[in-house]
């Protein structure tokens, strides 16, 4: 069995076995939820510096913060956005 993973930037990979979604950071929720999880130590932090532009979590409860565009994530892999699975159910 192959494992699969996108590519996040930098250098970094995500297994898709562990994601299902990409969030925007820019929602007040997903900021509230990636402060809590900075508290609790459960953030890989993948932007290198960078300006976050996506969330990522994981099935572990982990969070994964990336630099890459969101639309550029789903290209290379990773599966749709929530709100866009919700509308178009044959996107997956």
């Amino acid at each position: 069995m192959a494992i699969k993973l996108a590519h996040a930037g930098f250098g970094s990979f995500i297994s898709l076995e562990h994601t299902h979604r990409v969030l925007s950071p820019q929602s007040a929720k997903v900021q509230k939820l990636v402060r809590e999880q900075k508290a609790n130590g459960a953030v890989i932090d993948l932007t290198n510096g960078r300006r976050t532009t996506a969330v990522v979590p994981l099935d572990t409860g982990q969070l994964v913060l990336v630099s890459a565009q969101p639309k550029k994530l789903r290209a290379r892999g990773l599966l749709v956005d929530l709100a866009d699975f919700q509308r178009s159910p044959s996107a997956r």
